[in-house]
């Protein structure tokens, strides 16, 4: 039986072949690679928005105020609900 590595019987076809089989696997590997590495990203930032906004909207619902930031910007939001059932309470002790 004929030994099919042997150098001397391949031809530069055949080698050219194999260098582009590898080239090809080679890069569809790193392809599946990168678009695994993109899908985790996006999903593990989709988590953090949604876990942020989850928890002002429970601040907001404790009355409690909500402090945003971008950068140097700082904003305090409140639930509005909350300062018209303060008011309620006011005119009711009254």
């Amino acid at each position: 039986m004929k030994n099919p590595f042997r150098i001397a019987d391949w031809t530069v076809s055949r080698i050219i072949l194999v260098v582009w089989v590898v080239f090809s696997l080679v890069y569809v590997a790193n392809d599946l690679k990168n678009g695994l590495i993109t899908r985790v990203y996006q999903a593990g930032q989709e988590d953090g928005t949604r876990s942020a906004v989850v928890q002002a909207i429970s601040l907001a619902q404790q009355c409690q105020p909500v402090v945003l930031r971008a950068g140097e910007t700082a904003v305090n939001l409140l639930n509005p609900a909350c300062g018209a059932k303060a008011e309620s309470e006011k005119t009711m002790e009254q």
